[in-house]
């Protein structure tokens, strides 16, 4: 008896293990493949901000040099345009949980200096204040640039990997001993040490604007044991999972916890929360994705759902896309009918069953707040009249948009086409100014992804 019955168990535990092994490997292997392709973005994103610093040290030494409106515009131009790149870029290497937003600042001042001068008020040659501020900022670049390049040298030859930097920045035990985080944070303790540049009154007035709003307003502070039950209570957890929250770098201006949450599966959540008031930042679910089950649309509907669902008020979706099996969705608040662009929020949904997997927050989180909308002193007919001759009109609204000096102003959106081609276009309710134009996407068949 014992013979038959182990005659029969043995093949199908032999089956079972051979099957287990390799579900155990398919996983490894697709672990394996996630991580290199995280750290090929970290190490294209770093080399691509070291050469974006070296083209902007040329440039403003450039800049110096130049005598004439015709010479200055162009070369402000790409000052601003590399300043923004590499911003861009800082954006993408995994630095949220260190201080690192004097550097960024640093950046920020420089596009928004070049911008004026070069796109904005391109009048005449530089005075003696602008190339004084030229001057000094060529000078703090070159340092930035060397600090820079010390750590791109010691990447190079040491084969460092910023999956292994990122792991110890999460670990407070680690942080001193990794050269990318040391070189960082050299970096960044040089450019907070920098004399205060004068950058005209055009910055001084932004900057303070960007400070308006006060982290208060957010809530009071929360503990990390008061974000741990939000998290559970946003992702809708039994109680069992693991929740690890973990306060992010000291000094940085908006303070916030990034969250582990591992359910016992091979899958891990990811969130990052505001320490005033407690509110999601943004959020992954690292789960695979199965193919698809879910159209489109009915993953927009699902978006559109979870979003009322978590208290968010009336949105609009204003455009969709789709990554492989994932739905991208982009929302904005309608308030009295006008689009909120400032507070956009975007959230993904797996194609396979339809969950939600993915949000990002940030701009809804510090942008969202009661405002007193202006009136429009152009009627829509005569803002439509600044349009070009070309475009045909399918679409308008009211929209409230951050322009290129990242004020928000009163605007008519305009959705229209020239030939196969789809538009965005603003014309501000104000003045009649056009303050964009963006060329949207289109799908194989050659539909706009817009709603």
């Amino acid at each position: 008896m014992y013979t038959r019955v182990a005659a029969v168990l043995t093949p199908i535990l032999a089956v079972a293990l051979v099957v287990t092994g390799f579900w155990g490997y398919r996983e490894h292997r697709q672990k394996q493949a996630v991580l290199l392709k995280a750290e090929n973005q970290y190490q294209r994103a770093f080399h691509d901000l070291t050469t974006h610093v070296d083209q902007l040290q040329d440039e403003l030494g450039k800049a110096m040099a130049i005598n004439s409106v015709r010479q200055q515009t162009p070369c402000m131009t790409n000052i601003w345009r590399l300043a923004f790149a590499a911003q861009s870029d800082v954006g993408q290497l995994p630095l949220t949980l260190m201080p690192f937003h004097k550097t960024q600042e640093f950046l920020n001042n420089i596009g928004q200096f070049s911008y004026r001068l070069g796109v904005k008020d391109p009048q005449k040659p530089l005075g003696a204040e602008d190339w004084a501020t030229l001057k000094n900022l060529y000078g703090q670049a070159a340092q930035v640039e060397t600090d820079l390049r010390q750590v791109q040298s010691n990447v190079l030859s040491h084969n460092l990997r910023w999956m292994d930097a990122e792991m110890a920045i999460s670990d407070t035990q680690k942080k001193g001993d990794n050269q990318i985080i040391d070189g960082f944070q050299k970096l960044e303790k040089q450019v907070t040490e920098f004399p205060e540049v004068s950058f005209g009154p055009t910055n001084r007035t932004l900057e303070s604007r960007i400070q308006e709003q006060p982290m208060q307003a957010l809530g009071p502070a929360a503990s990390p044991q008061q974000v741990a039950a939000k998290v559970k209570q946003f992702l809708g957890l039994a109680g069992k999972e693991t929740v690890k929250v973990q306060e992010n770098g000291k000094g940085n201006p908006t303070p916030s916890y990034s969250v582990t949450v591992q359910d016992g599966q091979a899958s891990h959540m990811f969130l990052d929360v505001t320490k005033q008031g407690g509110h999601v930042l943004w959020y992954m679910n690292d789960r695979a994705v199965n193919g698809e089950k879910v159209d489109l649309s009915t993953g927009a509907a699902g978006a559109a759902s979870w979003l009322r669902a978590h208290g968010y008020p009336v949105m609009e979706m204003i455009q969709a896309d789709q990554t492989d099996n994932v739905g991208v969705y982009e929302f904005i608040p309608v308030e009295r009918g006008v689009r909120l662009y400032p507070d956009k929020v975007t959230v993904k949904v797996a194609l396979d069953n339809g969950e939600v997997i993915g949000l990002s927050a940030k701009d809804y989180v510090y942008h969202h707040r009661p405002r007193n909308l202006p009136v429009p002193t152009l009627s829509l007919a005569q803002a439509q009249q600044r349009l070009s001759p070309h475009v045909t009109v399918h679409e308008h609204h009211l929209a409230l948009i951050p322009n290129d000096e990242k004020q928000e102003v009163l605007a008519y959106e305009f959705l229209g086409t020239i030939d196969r081609d789809t538009y965005r276009i603003y014309i501000n309710a104000q003045n009649g100014d056009e303050e964009g134009v963006e060329k949207m996407r289109r799908e194989p068949s050659g539909t706009a992804q817009s709603w």
